[in-house]
């Protein structure tokens, strides 16, 4: 009789095991996960995260995983019990950790029975078995149906529902609610390309609708925090694609093409539930297709926006550098846009799109380079390839007082507006604080934020005045003075970094515009979500209770730093009691309404703030949705996204979403739903009511 080696070798490995594994207790899968969310084999209590006694455990194979997924994810095996037990509180999977050498030297297949012997370990709360050995227990192949995800009543999150699935190979239904929150694109904490659901609607960043620090703002960090499922492959998603979704940005005709945004529906993607990150994964094994996802908040091809006599908008173009392409230079020489000239094509072709689409008859420009107002400058090049797709009576020109740079940074803001419509009166650059604080840890405690380019204008029609406020706020990534004295680094409240030098900013901004005659409208990045510090200062603190302070950053001045500025606050800051009163029109309008996306949450950054003169002349203000629901992977960008195609289209022209305004100075304006005068009293009442972008079953 001819002898099997490899049968020989298994035999040999499992009796090797069997003399160095004393007692091992055979368990069902069931048993190991038991009913909360670790093994009630291993003491988490006392830390000590791996059983004390060795275990058998027997199941089917739903995945192998052959090698390792980055750091999080070892090679190993899914296995599921081939009936269950009917508890719906217990998991029928588990996955089994094994050498990835050991386990390539297995005939393994899809649905084998396997029995592993080795230790329970709790892998930062993922229930796994560590194998020292694994063994094919006969010959019968059975598939193991996905079982639906079923949400109970008695979950109080959708992670306590997905403890119940781990390991178990899995169907998301169409009941499930479940709602794309991040686009598929770079995720930070893995360091690969992933998408993220969460269950009945997106998130909103904690501070979008409360106020910072408030209970009501900790849960909704806390919900939103338990309320994830990242969608995955088993192996690292080739640039430019996603594995589970062959045709997605694929195209036949150049135009049209499959798609993910940010609050569709998703429903019937399989696979197999792991854990890494503190996070439940979704391990795709089906291929899915554009019916797999339902757009709740489809493209639109411009603004839905109700029509005044003038309308107003503010758009970052996302680092439009035109310098390395035979433009002018900038004051750094630096370069954080395009790097091809193919990429710049890219680039200008969807800006220039979105603007057009936009049809602003002002519109404030960040993020676009500061070389200048000249024929070679950014600016320029932008205007001339505007101006080629518009007649002459819509046509831009752009505010200016003829300075080489704006500012000392390699960007800067910019107004466009149609000369038909109206004539620049005045043009004020509203220098802003920078802080010049003592140095402390690797905070050198020298800040800065980039000017308020402000023009006054005449409009034609009605003679009235109208200025606008360009503001590009310090980011919420950057570290100050504060972050490191008081915070510790820690972002305790969810305003990300430097929120005292923001308010700073928008205390000096708000004073600057006081002494400005006429209408006036505050427009830009705020880097600050709508119930934030320097939003209070700008509009009102109604949110906020009477012992909430709204401070301001140490050591700030105006026009240079300690030695060359005047003082605006010294080394204790100040505690900001003034507020401007300026209407945020989207939340206004829109409280529902986003602009920007980062990891899972969504909320406002850009804004139009319109004085209260404004009141009775505001029409209709929106966020254009057209980026920040998008995935990164259409912007004009190609390091990342290999030979994936790229559509010259609005759709990720930029990170942030335009917001626009129509106001009516002369003329009623054009309303299919309903009459403007009665809305415009309902806005200024503050009684308007609430609109939901998603209306989701």
């Amino acid at each position: 009789m001819k002898i099997n080696p490899l049968l020989v070798s298994l035999c040999l490995s499992a009796g090797l095991a069997s003399m160095t594994v004393n007692a091992s207790e055979q368990k069902t899968i069931m048993e190991i996960q038991g009913t909360g969310s670790n093994s009630p084999f291993v003491d988490i209590g006392n830390k000590e995260y791996q059983s004390k006694d060795t275990f058998q455990v027997t199941g089917v194979i739903t995945h192998i995983q052959a090698k390792d997924l980055g750091r999080d994810i070892p090679s190993g095996l899914y296995i599921q019990d081939a009936k269950g037990d009917n508890n719906p509180a217990t998991s029928d999977g588990l996955f089994v950790s094994f050498d990835s050498k050991a386990l390539a030297a297995l005939p393994l297949q899809l649905g084998q029975t396997i029995t592993a012997t080795g230790k329970i370990k709790e892998a930062y709360n993922w229930t796994q078995l560590v194998a020292q050995d694994v063994s094919i227990s006969g010959d019968t192949i059975k598939i193991i149906p996905a079982m639906p995800v079923i949400l109970l009543e008695t979950d109080n999150s959708l992670k306590d529902t997905l403890e119940r699935y781990e390991g178990m190979r899995v169907t998301l239904a169409s009941n499930n609610n479940l709602i794309v929150s991040r686009n598929f694109g770079y995720d930070r904490n893995v360091r690969r390309n992933n998408l993220a659901l969460s269950v009945g609607s997106i998130n909103m960043q904690p501070n979008q609708q409360f106020a910072p620090s408030s209970q009501d703002s900790k849960q909704q960090a806390s919900q939103i925090k338990n309320n994830e499922l990242i969608i995955e492959s088993f192996n690292k998603a080739p640039a430019g694609k996603i594995p589970w979704y062959p045709s997605f940005a694929q195209s036949t005709n150049g135009v049209d093409y499959d798609y993910i945004r940010i609050g569709d529906s998703v429903a019937e993607l399989t696979g197999v539930v792991g854990y890494s990150h503190n996070n439940f994964r979704l391990f795709v094994q089906n291929k899915a297709t554009k019916d797999n996802f339902k757009h709740n908040n489809p493209r639109t091809a411009a603004p839905t926006l109700k029509d005044g006599d003038i309308k107003v908008a503010t758009f970052n173009v996302l680092n439009y550098f035109n310098s390395p392409f035979g433009g002018d230079k900038n004051p750094l020489g630096q370069n954080r846009g395009a790097k091809t000239l193919e990429e710049f094509s890219m680039q200008r072709a969807k800006i220039v799109k979105a603007i057009i689409a936009l049809d602003a008859d002002i519109i404030g420009l960040m993020e676009i380079e500061n070389n200048g107002t000249q024929s070679n400058s950014a600016l320029k090049d932008l205007i001339s390839h505007v101006n080629q797709e518009l007649p002459l009576d819509k046509q831009y020109t752009f505010a200016s007082n003829n300075e080489k740079y704006n500012g000392t940074g390699a960007i800067t803001s910019q107004v466009i507006y149609r000369g038909e419509e109206m004539s620049l009166t005045n043009y004020q650059v509203i220098t802003m604080p920078q802080q010049d604080a003592p140095a402390i840890g690797k905070e050198n405690g020298k800040n800065f934020m980039r000017n308020a380019v402000t023009p006054t204008f005449k409009l034609k029609d009605s003679g009235e005045l109208l200025t606008i406020s360009v503001n590009h706020f310090k980011s919420k990534g950057s570290t100050c003075w504060e972050d490191v004295a008081l915070q510790n680094n820690k972002d305790i409240d969810h305003q990300g970094s430097c929120e005292h030098f923001r308010v700073s900013g928008a205390y000096h901004l708000g004073q600057a515009l006081e002494k400005i005659d006429g209408h006036k409208l505050i427009i830009g990045d705020l880097n600050s979500y709508a119930l934030e510090d320097p939003l209070a200062v700008l509009t009102n603190r109604q949110h906020l209770p009477k012992s909430y302070d709204l401070r301001a950053a140490r050591d700030t001045f105006i026009g240079g730093d300690s030695a060359k500025g005047k003082l605006l606050h010294g080394e204790n800051g100040a505690v900001i009691k003034q507020s401007f009163g300026y209407i945020n029109t989207i939340r206004k309008l829109h409280p529902e309404a986003f602009g920007y996306s980062f990891s899972n949450v969504v909320g406002t950054l850009d804004y139009i703030l319109a004085s209260p003169s404004l009141a009775d002349h505001i029409v209709d203000a929106t966020e254009w949705n057209i980026n920040s629901p998008e995935s990164t992977l259409f912007e004009y960008g190609t390091r990342y996204t290999g030979d994936m195609k790229k559509y010259a289209d609005v759709y990720r022209s930029s990170d942030h979403d335009p917001v626009i305004i129509s106001l009516n100075f002369n003329k009623p304006s054009k309303d299919n739903s309903g009459n403007t005068g009665i809305a415009v009293l309902l806005l200024s009442l503050g009684l308007l009511i609430r609109r939901q972008l998603y209306q989701l079953h």
